[in-house]
This record gives structure tokens, sequence and C-alpha cells, in this order.
């Protein structure tokens, strides 16, 4: 909410997220983009289903969704070690 109680704009939320990462001292430029990115990675690696991870973010369409979640060589190494071997 804004200092009125309204709707934050994105200027304003902007301006919030800019102004705790200034604070915090992060020396990487943190943009509202940046912080989205990051939740919807993190919902992807804790395995959070990809269609609750959509909703959550306000994508009609999964491959949206995808774009914003690129799997690591770590989360591709994992998904191998899931599958079965035969000994």
């Amino acid at each position: 909410m804004n200092r009125r109680g309204g709707r934050l704009s994105a200027r304003g939320a902007h301006d919030v997220i800019t102004g705790i990462a200034a604070a915090a001292g992060l020396e990487e430029h943190v943009t509202a983009h940046v912080l989205r990115h990051s939740f919807a990675t993190t919902l992807v690696r804790r395995h959070t289903d990809l269609v609750v991870a959509a909703e959550l973010l306000g994508h009609a369409r999964l491959e949206t969704t995808r774009l914003y979640t690129r799997p690591s060589a770590e989360d591709r190494a994992n998904a191998i070690s899931l599958l079965p071997v035969d000994d």
C-alpha cells in the first residue's frame, strides 16, 4: 500500500525494492523483475507444481512461466539422479 493507503504503483514498488536493496548493501542491480525471477525460480526448485507457480505469477500460459525458471546444471543432474538404475 502507498502512503495514502491506496494501491502501490509499479514505480512505488520499484522504489521500495531498490531502497531495501540499497539499505542492505547489495551491489547487484535489484529490480522488481529480478525479484519476480527469484520468486519463480525458488518455487520451481522447491518442487512447486508449475501450474501453481504460473497461477501465483499471474501467467495464463505455462510457457511464460517456464521462461522464468530455466533449469541449472544442478537441476538437470538432480533430475537424472532420480532415474532408476539396474545394478
